[in-house]
């Protein structure tokens, strides 16, 4: 005996039932392998523009041989005169180190904005 198909809005309230279930449900519904192409190749870009973005940035002409901006464009000039790949690794560690950091100051900045002011009283002459 052939199964009678759902009326569409039957479908809908399953998919939404199963999307309120969470992850639990991931596994059910098709993998579109398109997306991890786009998300390695999306990666790939970003490394290579800030690669580019700090390769470009020029040290300071009145830094001497200890200055740090001086120190930081000769590292970065030879990681990528010796090895590519591990600058386009290093660039990646720090910009994701730089993204949790702006995330941990966007969620303290959030927290002391839903602090009460507290407020001195006055002193009293005495």
């Amino acid at each position: 005996m052939a199964s009678k198909p759902q009326p569409p809005l039957d479908g809908l309230r399953a998919l939404v039932r199963d999307l309120d279930a969470g992850s639990r449900s991931l596994p059910h519904y098709p993998q579109v392998p398109m997306l991890d192409d786009a998300r390695r190749d999306w990666s790939e870009l970003r490394s290579e523009l800030q690669v580019r973005r700090s390769l470009r940035a020029e040290a300071p002409a009145d830094g001497g041989p200890l200055n740090s901006a001086v120190l930081v464009q000769r590292m970065l000039d030879t990681m990528q005169a010796t090895s590519p790949g591990y600058l386009r690794h290093f660039i990646d560690y720090i910009d994701t180190l730089s993204w949790l950091q702006a995330l941990q100051d966007g969620a303290a900045s959030a927290a002391d904005a839903a602090k009460p002011k507290r407020t001195r009283k006055p002193r009293t002459a005495g």
